[in-house]
């Protein structure tokens, strides 16, 4: 039988949920100069990103390593993604990077509650971005034990 997981060498699924252009841009161009290879999805909201993987689900695709959210999104917000992503039967414990504008405690301790895994404030330079975005993918691919859907 075939191991379909990834590995440092053959790199992580990401699946990017983000209706900002210019920031899918910055986070697409930075995510090609990381460490490891990353396989990027994008979907320009929540429901969209419900729609593509309920769709690999059925079809028996591996989930993403790592789901990058914004908080602030049209049609279905990032809250809303995460109360349905944490309730959906074989997608609950994908893990979540919340990756947003926002910084203040109220806002955080919501994305929090709703079962983000991490919540991390966007840098506001090409740069700073850049180093973020490397941080979380050495951190969620080469530090922490990837999440396994069986």
């Amino acid at each position: 039988m075939q191991d379909d997981r990834a590995t440092d060498q053959d790199g992580a699924a990401v699946l990017l949920v983000e209706d900002d252009p210019d920031d899918v841009r910055i986070i697409t161009q930075s995510l090609r100069a990381s460490a490891i290879p990353v396989r990027l999805t994008v979907a320009a909201d929540g429901a969209q990103a419900l729609s593509i993987l309920n769709e690999a689900s059925a079809r028996g695709l591996p989930a993403p390593d790592l789901i990058l959210l914004d908080l602030n999104l049209p049609v279905m917000n990032g809250t809303e993604f995460l109360g349905k992503l944490r309730a959906h039967p074989t997608l609950s414990a994908v893990p979540v990077c919340v990756f947003t504008t926002a910084d203040d405690p109220v806002t955080i301790r919501r994305a929090y509650a709703a079962g983000a895994n991490a919540v991390v404030t966007k840098a506001d330079s090409l740069a700073g971005m850049s180093q973020v975005l490397h941080t979380i993918i050495e951190f969620w691919f080469r530090v922490a034990e990837r999440y396994r859907v069986e």
